[in-house]
């Protein structure tokens, strides 16, 4: 049996503490960010799922976008994944794949498992053209006991494995914003998770998009996002689940994370929106909008919150970290 623990631990995003995203965009790892409809982190957990996987295991500090998980406060991030790993052991598993999730990474799971194994080393890690990705196999029949895991797979010597994939680090705002970019012009394979009511133009379920609102593709419209009259959406824009732009607003290659309502009359270019928090990626600005009729967090009722725990296939393999 082959089993996976995927770590959205915050120590994954390598993005510098000082940048301007940082300082009040989106804190968290981006790869727990909703991105055209569905966070990268859900994104591999169900490809290796579907892959290879007989056990998926999602440790996360905050759920991604759009997810509700079970918390806990008495154990840490990196307890929880050496618990888990410890359980898979026990199960007697032949392989446990390890990712502390910082990148979006198409992986053939099936070519490198062949590959560790044509190695014979107790761990294998997977590295880019632009470096090594926080991925490993390991053999848990011969790993040590007692030793905290994530920092033994850092400080291990492992055999390499050369990934084909594409793989984006999404270390930065701009990381994620090409991430969309290559998923509209089929750069990459990930797909908008919506139906695709006209050529490049994705809509999630319940969007309401007035009729007098321009959407010009490509373009994404989230689960229950309101898309108010006279707007434009344009030039590889993504409004995400759950946000509101209201009249006569243009959003032109910018992305709106979820929750998140945009005023009246606004012109929105190259940035990344997160409630109250805007980040022009031209200039690497970021302003906290303190007027709530301009920007600020959408409080929606309901919705629809789809979980993660339907990746799973054992009890309680599912678990985050406050």
């Amino acid at each position: 049996m082959i089993g996976a623990i995927i770590i959205g631990d915050e120590t994954a995003a390598a993005e510098d503490t000082q940048s301007a995203s940082r300082a009040g965009l989106c804190r968290r790892s981006w790869a727990t960010v909703e991105a055209l409809g569905k966070a990268p982190i859900a994104r591999l957990a169900e490809s290796l799922k579907t892959q290879l996987c007989d056990a998926v295991s999602v440790i996360v500090n905050d759920p991604p976008d759009g997810q509700d998980v079970r918390t806990t406060q008495t154990a840490s991030v990196a307890d929880l994944a050496a618990a888990r790993f410890a359980e898979y052991k026990g199960d007697g598993f032949e392989t446990v794949l390890v990712v502390r999730c910082g990148a979006y990474v198409e992986l053939d799971a099936a070519e490198m498992l062949s590959f560790h194994g044509e190695q014979g080393s107790m761990v294998t890690r997977a590295f880019a053209d632009d470096g090594p990705i926080d991925l490993w196999m390991v053999d848990p029949s011969v790993w040590p006991e007692r030793i905290p895991l994530m920092a033994a797979l850092l400080c291990t010597r492992p055999a390499i494995y050369r990934s084909k994939g594409y793989v984006n680090q999404l270390r930065n705002a701009h990381d994620f914003r090409r991430l969309v970019l290559d998923s509209f012009y089929s750069r990459c394979g990930l797909r908008p998770h919506g139906s695709e009511i006209k050529p490049r133009i994705w809509n999630g379920d319940g969007a309401q998009i007035d009729r007098s609102a321009r959407v010009v593709a490509p373009a994404f419209i989230g689960r229950n996002v309101h898309i108010s009259s006279e707007c434009l959406i344009t030039r590889g824009s993504n409004v995400e689940s759950n946000s509101r732009v209201d009249f006569g607003t243009v959003v032109e290659d910018s992305s709106i994370l979820p929750d998140s309502y945009v005023g009246i009359g606004l012109d929105l270019s190259h940035s990344i929106v997160d409630g109250q928090n805007l980040l022009n990626l031209q200039h690497n600005v970021n302003l906290e909008i303190t007027d709530p009729v301009v920007m600020r967090k959408n409080t929606v009722s309901g919705g629809d919150r789809k979980s993660l725990a339907s990746l799973e296939s054992r009890q309680m393999a599912l678990s985050s970290t406050e």
